[in-house]
């Protein structure tokens, strides 16, 4: 992964850990969730959560810190007030912009609080990356909230 995850976790309770094997392939800066058969995949809207509905209020447990392999232990960085770079779905030019998981596990920016779940706040407008594929990709930087 050409542009790192993790930028600085402040002293907040961030935790790096493994929460289960990967489902799929995912790749880093992807907001991730487990599946009911206990694998850890890319958050969205594919699958039943306690807390999603025809709201669209989907959960997510962490930020995938590195890549992960189909089968194998995940690296996931959880906790509150953590700045992560993450993967965009779209490109975000408003710094301060809540944002929602997509059904892809990227970030978007959510015109509608009360309806989708914020999973984060801008704290710079989207840059474009390289995905560990080589692909050019948004990512913005966050506050997890």
């Amino acid at each position: 992964m050409a542009t790192e995850i993790l930028v600085n976790d402040g002293g907040a309770p961030a935790r790096i850990m493994n929460l289960g094997n990967a489902g799929a392939a995912i790749e880093a800066g992807i907001f991730v969730d487990m599946n009911s058969s206990g694998k850890v995949v890319a958050a969205g809207t594919g699958f039943a959560d306690a807390e999603e509905g025809s709201t669209g209020q989907t959960v997510a447990l962490g930020v995938l810190l590195v890549d992960a392999v189909s089968g194998e232990p995940t690296s996931v960085v959880t906790g509150k007030g953590i700045v992560c770079n993450v993967q965009a779905g779209e490109a975000l030019a408003t710094v301060g912009t809540e944002v929602t998981i997509n059904d892809a596990g990227k970030v978007e920016a959510t015109a509608d609080a009360d309806n989708h779940r914020a999973v984060g706040i801008t704290l710079a407008a989207s840059f474009s990356g390289t995905d560990s594929g080589g692909t050019s990709t948004d990512f913005v930087k966050v506050l997890l909230v």
